[in-house]
């Protein structure tokens, strides 16, 4: 009997080992996960603040959701992101941009963040929200509103 229940131990013990390192692996991929989508909002943020779209456009995915508070809304494909952006930017010359919420420990992580710009010497502010999804191994914006 003493040698089936060290067996059962050494058995359970192994187990646990096992499960704790699989657990630390998984929590490992997620932290580094986080820092590649928090590198992708970084560079978003660089690109909005000085309407340098080129900076994030090659995290524009195939089917980007775009909703502006210049009445564009929809779907676009990657090249028609960029023009959107970039024509929504040479109109609303953005002044300040900050991303004051971010959140990459998620499946599909987000940010919020305020845009301040200048249209024909009037200033303004707009929210701005944006959404990442994880595609062929890299992050790609799935979703930018402003409003």
């Amino acid at each position: 009997m003493k040698s089936n229940n060290k067996k059962t131990v050494i058995l359970l013990i192994s187990s646990l080992l096992l499960i704790l390192n699989f657990n630390s692996v998984v929590i490992k991929a997620q932290g580094s996960t986080g820092k590649g989508a928090l590198k992708v909002f970084l560079r978003i943020e660089d690109g909005m603040a000085g309407a340098t779209v080129d900076k994030f456009s090659k995290y524009f995915g195939n089917k980007n959701y775009l909703s502006l508070s210049n009445g564009v809304s929809g779907y676009y494909s990657t090249n028609q992101s960029y023009y959107v952006i970039k024509d929504f930017l040479s109109i609303y010359q953005p002044t300040f941009f900050k991303l004051t919420n971010i959140v990459t420990e998620t499946a599909t992580p987000f940010a919020s963040g305020i845009l301040k710009y200048s249209t024909k010497g009037v200033r303004g502010s707009s929210i701005v929200f944006i959404s990442l999804h994880f595609i062929d191994g890299e992050w790609k914006i799935s979703q930018i509103t402003i409003n």
